[in-house]
């Protein structure tokens, strides 16, 4: 079993809320060329200070470079590109959110999957992952008036939580504690998903307090992988969708108003979900095998864009 220390919901959070709105208004001003300039010597010193990210950023690294995802090995001063490009999205991710000019450049993928059961009153639960800019999508999401729940583990980034939730990009979404999933809160989940709402749940973290977990192969080397969004398909009777997300251009650095292009794809996992008490783990290995083949076919496109700066192997 993964040390406990290790876990991700232990990880310290780094996100300093005034930091962010000042190094916004800052981006709001001047301009994105002197918020890269200043966001450099903040992801420096977290990078030379959090050996523990900087050890899981070259370990998954050395991966993707072996898995055939890197052209070059990486080097020593590679994690620091990688942590880098997670703070530059972070901008990316204020725009969506607080931006009341935010100019969307998304591309979406198999958006069929999501538009039809929305015009039939239909729901789905849709496994993501800590990559690319998922704020984008719920801007677009809240835009479209998409009903939505957002089951988050918020113990380890609060502050993070707090800045986007209720704001008016994000106003039509819910954001549900996932360790609050009693059976009271699955009844009201239940009755949501009735009406038509789609839930959304990390499918690249295992659980905090849970055992329920499968192994199977990622980039090259078994992982573990939760098996909570497929046993919640399973029981809300749902079709299961995975949902990738990562850069696809780079805004120019002169240009104030422009944003960095993302691309989402949506890919169908289970039309429905039925778990067998004597093959369960078998089943979900086997659902969860189709997410993280659709999780390394986001990374061959733009491998810096995975987020999952704690131990994943183990």
């Amino acid at each position: 079993m993964r040390d406990r220390q290790e876990h991700w919901a232990n990880k310290v959070e780094h996100t300093s809320v005034l930091g962010i709105r000042v190094l916004f208004a800052l981006y709001r001003v001047l301009g994105r060329l002197p918020f890269c300039f200043a966001l450099a010597p903040v992801v420096f010193s977290i990078w030379a200070s959090d050996s523990a990210a900087r050890k899981a950023s070259g370990e998954y690294l050395q991966k993707a470079y072996r898995y055939g995802l890197l052209s070059k090995a990486p080097g020593a001063f590679t994690s620091l590109k990688h942590m880098y490009r997670f703070a530059e999205t972070i901008l990316d991710k204020m725009l969506a959110v607080w931006a009341e000019d935010y100019a969307e450049k998304l591309t979406i993928e198999n958006e069929s999957l999501m538009t039809e059961r929305l015009n039939a009153g239909q729901g789905a639960v849709v496994l993501t992952s800590h990559m690319g800019c998922v704020e984008a999508l719920m801007h677009h999401g809240s835009m479209h008036k998409v009903p939505a729940i957002a089951l988050v583990h918020s113990a380890n980034t609060e502050r993070f939580t707090k800045m986007v939730e209720g704001t008016q990009a994000l106003r039509r979404i819910e954001f549900w504690e996932v360790t609050e999933l009693n059976p009271a809160r699955m009844i009201e989940l239940q009755a949501k998903c009735d009406a038509g709402y789609f839930v959304f749940i990390a499918g690249d973290r295992v659980p905090i307090h849970s055992e329920a977990t499968v192994r199977v192969p990622f980039l090259g080397e078994e992982a573990s992988f939760p098996t909570g969004g497929v046993i919640l398909a399973h029981i809300l009777k749902l079709p299961l969708l995975s949902m990738t997300c990562w850069r696809e251009s780079h805004a120019p650095l002169t240009h104030r108003k422009e944003t960095n292009g993302y691309r989402v794809r949506f890919a169908m996992l289970a039309q429905s979900v039925s778990l067998s008490r004597k093959n369960r783990q078998k089943d979900c290995a086997g659902i969860v095998a189709r997410y993280v083949a659709e999780l390394e076919l986001g990374l061959r496109k733009s491998p810096f864009d995975w987020f999952n700066f704690y131990r994943f192997w183990n």
